[in-house]
C-alpha cells in the first residue's frame, strides 16, 4: 500500500471526522486555480471550524511556488496575499466573537492570529512524495518546514505475505484467470519478479554506485501491466477465433454452393446437348445462307456495274444537254431583254403591217407554236 492510498484511508475510517481534499489537475490548472484551492482549504478550516486532511503529491507540482505556500501554510498557517478585502472582513466577522471570549481586543492582528490557529489546528497536511533523485534534497533544503514540521513516514519494502497478497488481490479481479489452477504459480511469479528486481538493484549498485530504486509502485505497475497483456491477449485471441470462424463458415457456404452448381450443372447437361445440336443445324443453315448470299452478292455485283454504266452515261447526256442550255441561255436572257423593252405601241405597230418583214414573221410564226395558234389563211395572201 503507497502512502496515498494510506492517507486516505487513515482519513476516511481512522479519522472520520476528517474531510480529504485533493487538487483535480487539469490542462489549464495553474498558479490561480492552487490559490483558489488552497484558499477554499484553509477558509473550511478557519472559518468553518472542520478537520480536512490536504493531500498533496509530488506528481501534482506543476510550479515551485506549490511548495512555497504549503511551506508557509505548515510554518505559520497563511499564504501572504491570497485573500481579497472582502474575505478578510469575513474573517475578522467571523473571528471576533472567538477572540472576545478569549479575553483579547478584537484588533485585526488579534482577529486574523486566531484565524491562523484554526488553519493549523484544523489542517493535517499529507505531502506524499518520491525520495529518487536530487530533486527531493533540494526541495527539503528549499522548504525547510517540510521536515521541520511534518512527520515523516519512510515506507519500506514489502514483505513476501504483502506481496504475495496484493498479487492474489490483482489477479482475483481478473476474470480469465477466474478458478485457474496457475493463478498461485503467477502470485509467486510476480513477487519473486519484483523481488529479484530489487536484488539486481543492490548489485547494480554496489558494483557501479548508481541508484534503481524498486518501489511498491513499481510492484504495482508490474501488475498492471500483467493484466493490461491479459486483457491485450485475449482480444487477439477472440478476434482471430471470430476470423478463423468468418473463414470456415464462408469454405463452408462456398461448398455448398458448389455442390448445388454440380447438381444444376448435371440436371442442364440435356439442355446443352440439344443445345449443341441446335447449334451444329444453325451453322449448317448458315452455310447454305451463306452460299445464297454469295451468289446474290454477285448478281448485285453486276447489276451495280450495269447501273454505273448507265449512270455515266446518263451524266454524259445530262452534260451535253448543259453545254446547250448553257448555248441557249444568253439568246434567252437577249430576248427576255427585247421583250421588256416593247410596249403597246410596238404590238400596234405590227399589228398594222398588212406586209410584216419576214423576221417579225418568223417571231409571229414561232409564238403562235408556242401557244398553239392554228394558222388562219387571210385573203390576198399567199
Amino acid at each position: 500500500m503507497d502512502s496515498m492510498t494510506l492517507s486516505q484511508l487513515n482519513s476516511r475510517f481512522y479519522r472520520a471526522e476528517y474531510e480529504c481534499f485533493q487538487i483535480e489537475l487539469a490542462k489549464n490548472y495553474g498558479v490561480p486555480e492552487w490559490r483558489e484551492d488552497v484558499k477554499k482549504v484553509m477558509m473550511k478550516a478557519g472559518l468553518e471550524n472542520k478537520s480536512v486532511v490536504f493531500l498533496f503529491v509530488d506528481t501534482q507540482i506543476k510550479d515551485e511556488s506549490f511548495l512555497e505556500d504549503l511551506n508557509n501554510i505548515l510554518n505559520a498557517g497563511d499564504v501572504p496575499n491570497i485573500y481579497q478585502p472582502d474575505e478578510l472582513d469575513n474573517i475578522y466577522t467571523t473571528m471576533k466573537p472567538i477572540v472576545q471570549d478569549s479575553g483579547q481586543p478584537p484588533t485585526k492582528a488579534n482577529l486574523y492570529s486566531a484565524y491562523t490557529k484554526l488553519v493549523r489546528s484544523n489542517i493535517h497536511l499529507v505531502v506524499c512524495m518520491s525520495p529518487i533523485g536530487e530533486i527531493f534534497r533540494a526541495r527539503l533544503r528549499q522548504f525547510p518546514s517540510l521536515v521541520n514540521c511534518c512527520t515523516i513516514d519512510w515506507f519500506s519494502e514489502w514483505p513476501d505475505e504483502a506481496l504475495q497478497s496484493v498479487a492474489s488481490t490483482f489477479l482475483g479481479e481478473i476474470q480469465e484467470l477466474e478458478d485457474s489452477p496457475y493463478t498461485q504459480g503467477l502470485v509467486d511469479m510476480c513477487g519473486a519478479i519484483h523481488q529479484m528486481v530489487a536484488r539486481k538493484s543492490k548489485q547494480y549498485l554496489a558494483e557501479l554506485s548508481r541508484y534503481n530504486y524498486v518501489t511498491p509502485t513499481s510492484y504495482l505497475d508490474l501488475l498492471g501491466t500483467f493484466r493490461k497483456l491479459v486483457s491485450l491477449k485475449k482480444s487477439e485471441i477472440v478476434n482471430a477465433r471470430i476470423r478463423t470462424k468468418t473463414g470456415l463458415d464462408k469454405l463452408l457456404s462456398t461448398a455448398e454452393e458448389v455442390e448445388k452448381l454440380q447438381e444444376e450443372l448435371e440436371s442442364m447437361q440435356p439442355l446443352l446437348a440439344q443445345a449443341a445440336v441446335d447449334t451444329e443445324e444453325t451453322m449448317e443453315q448458315i452455310k447454305k445462307d451463306s452460299v445464297v448470299a454469295n451468289e446474290t452478292k454477285v448478281v448485285v455485283q453486276r447489276e451495280e456495274i450495269e447501273a454505273t454504266k448507265k449512270a455515266t452515261e446518263t451524266q454524259a447526256i445530262a452534260d451535253d444537254a448543259q453545254r446547250d442550255l448553257d448555248e441557249a441561255l444568253p439568246a434567252l436572257e437577249a430576248a427576255l431583254t427585247s421583250l421588256k423593252s416593247l410596249n403597246r405601241n410596238d404590238v400596234v405597230e405590227v399589228r398594222a403591217l398588212q406586209r410584216p418583214p419576214p423576221g417579225v414573221k418568223l417571231v409571229i410564226d414561232a409564238v403562235c407554236i408556242i401557244k398553239g395558234v392554228k394558222p388562219k389563211k387571210v385573203a390576198g395572201e399567199k
